[in-house]
C-alpha cells in the first residue's frame, strides 16, 4: 500500500469503518437468506471462509415476488472445496464458476432456489484490486453487499477490502466517463451502471437506479469520501459552492483504458458462457424465463437449439440484440 498523509489515513479509516459497518448491518431482505446460508454452509464445510449476499434480494426497491437469493462462496482452497476435479480446473479459467440450487423447504412450501458463485479468497482480492482482469468482479463488488456469514475477523476484513477495493478501482474509470462538471449522484449512477456496460445480459432499464435507491445514504457518503481521497491523491474533481464537482476534460488516455477494459469483460462475458453450461444444468431455462420475466418475450427453442445452444441458437441471441432486449 503507498503512504498516505494523516488527512487520507483518516478519510480511509472512515471508509473502511463505514464499508465494514454496511457489510454487517441489518438489511430488509436479510431473514430470507437465513435458509440458504445454512445449507451452503453444510455443502461446503469449513473450507467456506466468509458468505455474500448481492443482487435483487437485498433491497426492497430490487426485490421482486420473482427474485431469489444471489451469494458468493469465499473459499481457501478450490481444490479442497469441490468434488470435481473439473469443476475446481474450470474455477482457475474465467472465475467464478456459477451454480444454481434448490433446496427442499418445509412441506406445502416451495422449494428454496439460489444462484450461488464460488471463488477462492485469492482470487476475489485479485479481482477488486486494480490487477482485475475484466469488469465481472469490479462491478459486482463496487455495489453494497451484505456479508452473509464470515468464518473470522480476517476473513471480514478481506471482504471489506475488496468492496472498497472496487470501488476505488472504478473510480478513475467512471470518471473518465463523466463531463466537467457532474453532481454526486451523477457519479454513482456511472459507477453502479459500469458492470451493465461490461456485460452481454438481458436488458432491465430500470435495474440502476433501483439498485441505487436501494442503498441511496450508504452510496453518497462512501462516494463522497472516495472523491475527496481521489482529489487528493489526483488533483480532481473539485467540489464547487454548488456542490457539484469539476474535473479538467477527461484525457484520451484515460477514456481509452475505460473503453479496453469494457471491451475486453464483454468478450470474456461471452468465453464465460460455455462455463455456464457445464455448470448449471437449466442455464437456458433460466435465460429464457428471465427473457419472460423482463420483457414478457417467450421464445421457443428448437431441440437442437436446447441440446447445444452456443452453436444453433446464435440467430435467436441476434434477434434479440437487435430488439435491444439483450444489450
Amino acid at each position: 500500500m503507498e503512504r498516505w498523509s494523516d488527512v487520507e489515513g483518516e478519510i480511509r479509516d472512515r471508509l473502511v469503518g463505514r464499508v465494514e459497518q454496511a457489510l454487517l448491518e441489518p438489511f430488509p431482505g436479510r431473514d430470507l437468506l437465513h435458509p440458504f446460508v445454512d445449507r451452503l454452509l453444510r455443502a461446503g464445510g469449513d473450507q467456506i471462509a466468509a458468505l455474500l449476499a448481492y443482487g435483487s434480494c437485498l433491497f426492497d426497491e430490487t426485490r421482486t415476488s420473482t427474485s431469489f437469493p444471489d451469494f458468493y462462496v469465499l473459499v481457501d482452497d478450490l481444490d479442497a472445496y469441490h468434488a470435481s476435479r473439473w469443476h475446481a480446473l474450470l474455477n482457475r479459467v474465467l472465475p467464478p464458476n456459477v451454480y444454481y440450487a434448490a433446496f427442499a423447504s418445509d412441506p406445502g412450501r416451495p422449494v428454496l432456489r439460489c444462484k450461488y458463485c464460488v471463488m477462492s479468497l485469492r482470487q476475489f482480492a485479485r479481482e477488486t484490486s486494480p490487477r482485475a482482469s475484466d469488469i465481472y468482479h469490479l462491478g459486482r463488488f463496487s455495489k453494497r453487499i451484505a456479508l452473509a456469514h464470515s468464518r473470522d475477523p480476517a476473513a471480514t476484513r478481506i471482504v471489506c477490502d475488496g468492496n472498497l477495493g472496487a470501488m476505488w478501482t472504478l473510480l478513475p474509470r467512471s470518471l473518465s466517463l463523466l463531463s466537467t462538471r457532474f453532481d454526486l449522484d451523477e457519479l454513482i449512477l456511472r459507477q453502479l451502471g459500469l458492470s451493465y456496460v461490461g456485460e452481454q445480459r438481458v436488458n432491465e432499464p430500470d435495474k440502476v437506479h433501483k439498485l441505487m435507491r436501494g442503498a441511496l445514504p450508504f452510496y453518497r457518503e462512501v462516494y463522497a469520501d472516495l472523491l475527496d481521497l481521489y482529489a487528493r491523491r489526483a488533483g480532481h474533481p473539485r467540489r464547487g459552492e454548488d456542490g457539484r464537482y469539476e474535473q479538467p476534460p477527461p484525457r484520451a488516455s484515460e477514456r481509452r483504458l475505460t473503453e479496453q477494459l469494457l471491451r475486453r469483460s464483454r468478450l470474456r462475458g461471452v468465453l464465460r458462457w460455455p462455463k455456464y453450461i457445464a455448470t448449471v444444468d437449466d442455464w437456458v431455462d433460466y435465460l429464457l424465463a428471465k427473457l419472460e420475466r423482463h420483457h414478457g418475450v417467450q421464445v421457443e427453442l428448437t431441440p437442437l437449439q436446447r441440446r447445444h445452444p452456443l452453436i444453433f441458437a446464435w440467430p435467436v441471441y441476434f434477434e434479440m440484440r437487435r430488439r435491444g432486449i439483450v444489450k
